[in-house]
């Protein structure tokens, strides 16, 4: 006789596994089906590499981390680039990270997995906020994040300049 335990734990196990095989899957068929508008889709933006430490300026970065700070790649994947700016004094930073190509159908934020837990609070243009300071946007038909982490700044405050940067980040990434 199989213990139940066991047997409970393998169906759980079975079921995310499906889950996330299930997840991939859909986001890789929303990159195929999403309608260009008139612009380039998708296939040929996976082609557009994206330099994602040029898309702030350096007046934005001094103007919250108190300091002009180089960005540095925190990505090797050229279809998906992330940038870092800490300043080295006290590990204040910002980052950003653009998402695969297709991964916000239609610039909407996919919702949450039905039977998960609901993942953020909703933002102002289609965005969501995750943590104090970070926002996940919709540009270019990918989902993006930008995280501002000031100590000095209040959740409210860092929420705010982080969403003045995704509105800053959002023209330049193109569809």
């Amino acid at each position: 006789m199989v213990n139940p335990i066991f047997s409970r734990t393998l169906a759980m196990v079975a079921t995310l596994v499906t889950a996330a095989g299930c997840s991939s899957t859909r986001n890789a068929a929303d990159a195929d089906n999403e309608p260009s508008n008139g612009s380039a889709g998708t296939s040929s933006n996976a082609s557009v590499v994206l330099d994602a430490c040029a898309l702030l300026s350096e007046q934005d970065v001094s103007a919250l981390l108190g300091a002009a700070i180089e960005g540095r790649p925190t990505s090797t994947d050229p279809t998906m680039p992330a940038c870092l700016w800490e300043n080295p004094d006290n590990y204040e930073s910002i980052a950003i990270e653009i998402g695969n190509p297709g991964s916000a159908a239609n610039n909407t934020l996919a919702p949450s997995e039905p039977g998960f837990p609901t993942v953020g609070r909703p933002g102002p243009d289609g965005m969501r906020f995750l943590v104090p300071g970070q926002v996940e946007f919709p540009a270019g038909g990918r989902n993006n994040m930008v995280q501002v982490a000031v100590g000095s700044m209040t959740g409210d405050q860092a929420n705010a300049a982080a969403v003045d940067l995704a509105r800053k980040i959002t023209p330049q990434i193109p569809r």
